[in-house]
This record gives C-alpha cells, sequence and structure tokens, in this order.
C-alpha cells in the first residue's frame, strides 16, 4: 500500500460523514492501533487503553450510547479510546517502569520517577496555587494526543476517520464493560466513505490566532 504525505492528508481530511462499511484489514487496524501506542505521555506512563469495536451486533448497542450516529454502525471499526485513572500507580506503573528497564533505565531512576509520580498524583487535585494537577483533566489529554495520531496514521494508510465525541459515557461503558476508574475521552470511526465527502469549510486567519510571545500581539509570519 502506498502511503499517502502527511503534510498532503493534514489539508485534505474532513470528518467523514458517512461509512461505506468495507472490512478494515487486520494488518492496518495494527498499524493505527500501534500508531497511538507511541504517542508522547508525561513520565511515559501510557495512560490510554483501546477498545476496538467491529462485531455488528456490538455497534449497534454502542449506536446507541453514541446518541444514535449512524457512522457508528456504518464504520469498519471504532476504536473507543479511554484514560486509565489508576495508571501512575500500582501494577500498571509497575509494568512501565520494568519495560523501561529493557531499554536502558536504571532501577534508580526508575524509583525516583516513582517516588514523584506518587507524590504528586496522591496530593489533592491543582487548584489556583498550584498544589498538583488534575489528573483525569492529564489524562484526558494525553489520550487526545494517541486518539490524534491513530487518526492521522488511518488518514495516511487511506482510509476515512470521523472523530465522535457525542456520547453517553456510562451508556459507553456498561456496553463495552469498562471499569469505574477508566474513562471513556472519544470514539473513532474508522473506514472506507460512502458518498461525497464534507465540503472544506475554511480556516481563520493565522494573525486571528496566533499569537507573539503575549496574548493579542500579532504574529509576523
Amino acid at each position: 500500500m502506498t502511503e499517502r504525505l502527511f503534510s498532503e492528508v493534514i489539508s485534505a481530511r474532513r470528518a467523514t460523514p458517512s461509512f461505506d462499511g468495507s472490512p478494515l484489514p487486520d494488518e492496518i487496524l495494527s498499524k493505527i492501533l500501534k500508531a497511538g501506542m507511541e504517542a508522547p505521555s508525561g513520565y511515559n506512563i501510557q495512560p490510554w487503553r483501546f477498545v476496538v469495536v467491529r462485531d455488528k451486533e456490538q455497534k449497534k448497542r454502542l449506536r446507541e450510547a453514541a446518541m444514535g450516529q449512524p457512522k457508528v454502525e456504518e464504520a469498519s471499526a471504532i476504536i473507543v479510546c479511554c484514560g486509565d485513572l489508576h495508571a501512575p500507580m500500582g501494577d500498571s506503573l509497575d509494568t512501565v517502569l520494568i519495560e523501561s528497564e529493557q531499554y536502558g533505565f536504571s532501577k534508580e531512576k526508575n524509583q525516583q520517577m516513582k517516588e514523584q509520580l506518587n507524590k504528586t498524583f496522591t496530593s489533592p487535585p491543582g487548584n489556583a496555587m498550584g498544589v498538583a494537577p488534575d489528573y483525569a483533566v492529564w489524562v484526558n489529554r494525553h489520550v487526545m494526543i494517541a486518539f490524534t495520531t491513530m487518526m492521522w496514521m488511518a488518514e495516511i494508510l487511506g482510509y476515512d476517520t470521523a472523530p465522535m465525541e457525542g456520547f453517553f459515557e456510562d451508556k459507553v461503558k456498561s456496553v463495552l464493560h469498562i471499569p469505574e476508574h477508566v474513562r471513556v475521552v472519544a470514539l473513532l470511526g474508522i473506514g472506507k466513505l460512502k458518498g461525497a465527502d464534507k465540503p472544506y469549510a475554511g480556516r481563520r486567519k493565522l494573525q486571528d490566532i496566533c499569537f507573539s510571545n503575549h496574548w493579542g500581539i500579532d504574529l509576523k509570519l
């Protein structure tokens, strides 16, 4: 398969309005998921968790939880992107640290990081004084980096995508048996476009939204 240039994908991509339901080959799905797994994360915690839904009946149930959006059933696959709130602690953290040792990180360095994480994420959530970050917000940001990485990889490989943020989290968790300590962040539909794509709606000028050193100061490029 010939991969598309990333620079072309960025300008050409649209949120797919409708999919044709054709199968997504396992090797393509694997490349997309592995791209998301390579995304950066603070402390290399990798708090993302992905539930891939391809079963017809399961997609139908998921559609009900996603406000009835037809794309959920039409897509070849839906990747339900989640964030594990327990990622920086316990067995999940230990697994990450053991893996890092295989790549040259020392036990001493990992122990220091573990102590820092315990200090950071067992403190009260952040406030105006910046005592500690709100981990639920922190993990959401990281999951969206992985989400976006997978979206771009799917497009580079010649597939169409539809990010979906419209869903009832409690219903999605019920359908997919997602545990309480895991948050559902977004759904990514992947497949082949059916019918016409969305027209380009334009983007604001760089000078309207990009500033230099201070808010409101023109960035001259």
